[in-house]
């Protein structure tokens, strides 16, 4: 067992990373949301109102209706892996497997799949899972009732060559889980126990407290540490980490994947721009044209004239004389929501 443990700034702590997890905090993992179907009802599920209970698919945040939505949304990240959650994606079971088939032609065999589980597969579906292409299986059981079934799945899975887990939130101490994990010899996932717009009234209701300076519930990191002891494979993922780390370094490998040769990708992901928003833009062509910018240093938007944002500084004085020279900062996304503007 391994026994090194590894701490980050976000206080996340592991002593052992699944694939899918190292895939994931290089920002490379496509998240696949296939429904928002559930019969779980966990006190703590922080699906949002837009998801829950919904026939709806996602490929990270945009909204899939055909295959090759997700293949786009894999190859703007560069994806190196997907993860296939929900609402309860074997529900879904065809949709899933045609999916895993889709991912592994189009993207190779190399490109990483894990999927979420809250339901208990039989043989049957592990071995379809397994031939489809799947890497990697994440269970979730209910941490507050031992199921004698798990330790029987996870073997089953390792034996089909799955990397198998179980993957819970840090809501309370949970020995079986622990001990069906070191049993299948399997890892442990623990999430930092969030409060969401939807889970906000049932976890006070259980006595939980929001940390003033995050989503996440008080105490929760203490619950997850507990599990230290046991001698398994443990990875711990910390609210900051998936709400700050995660979420930048996707943005980044997204960013740099469609940005053109004069934005600038921040540290966080974004693309900064100038923007020259003129009236007449054939003058303001002339006016570049008669400062020497080179024609690949700008380009004609809906709304002006995009170029690059140091060249922009620079030549501010003059480009006031015919429109308003700013600094955009947007997201890399298809609707580039602007961020904030910088009149110059």
């Amino acid at each position: 067992m391994p026994e090194k443990w590894v701490h980050d700034a976000t206080g996340s702590f592991h002593n052992y990373l699944p694939p899918g997890c190292e895939i994931c905090r290089q920002g490379a993992s496509l998240v696949l949301f296939v429904t928002g179907v559930c019969t779980r009802g966990c006190f703590y599920c922080p699906l949002s109102v837009e998801r829950r209970g919904r026939e709806i698919i996602f490929a990270n945040e945009r909204i899939v209706s055909s295959p090759k939505d997700i293949l786009e949304e894999a190859r703007a990240i560069d994806a190196l892996g997907t993860g296939i959650t929900g609402g309860e994606p074997l529900f879904k079971l065809d949709l899933v497997l045609d999916t895993i088939r889709m991912l592994k032609r189009n993207l190779g065999s190399e490109h990483h799949i894990h999927l979420y589980t809250g339901i208990v597969p039989g043989e049957s579906v592990l071995s379809k899972l397994r031939k489809a292409g799947l890497d990697e299986l994440r269970i979730h059981p209910d941490p507050e009732q031992e199921d004698v079934r798990l330790v029987g799945v996870l073997k089953s899975a390792r034996n089909l060559g799955i990397e198998a887990g179980v993957e819970i939130p840090a809501i309370a101490p949970a020995p079986w889980i622990a001990e069906a994990v070191q049993s299948a010899g399997a890892f442990l996932n623990i999430n930092e126990l969030e409060f969401s717009e939807t889970n906000a009234d049932m976890l006070r209701a259980r006595g939980f407290r929001v940390n003033p300076n995050s989503c996440a519930a008080i105490g929760s990191e203490s619950i997850a540490r507990s599990f230290m002891h046991y001698g398994i494979k443990l990875h711990y993922c910390s609210s900051v980490f998936k709400d700050s780390v995660q979420l930048r370094e996707r943005l980044k490998r997204r960013a740099e994947r469609i940005r053109r040769a004069f934005d600038i990708v921040s540290d966080d992901g974004t693309l900064l721009t100038g923007i020259i928003l003129a009236s007449d833009l054939q003058a303001a062509i002339r006016v570049l044209e008669n400062l020497g910018v080179p024609e690949s240093m700008y380009e004609l938007a809906d709304n002006g004239i995009e170029i690059a944002a140091w060249i922009l500084e620079e030549i501010a004085d003059e480009v006031r004389q015919i429109g308003s020279p700013q600094i955009v900062e947007r997201y890399p996304t298809e609707d580039g929501l602007v961020v904030e503007r910088i009149p110059l």
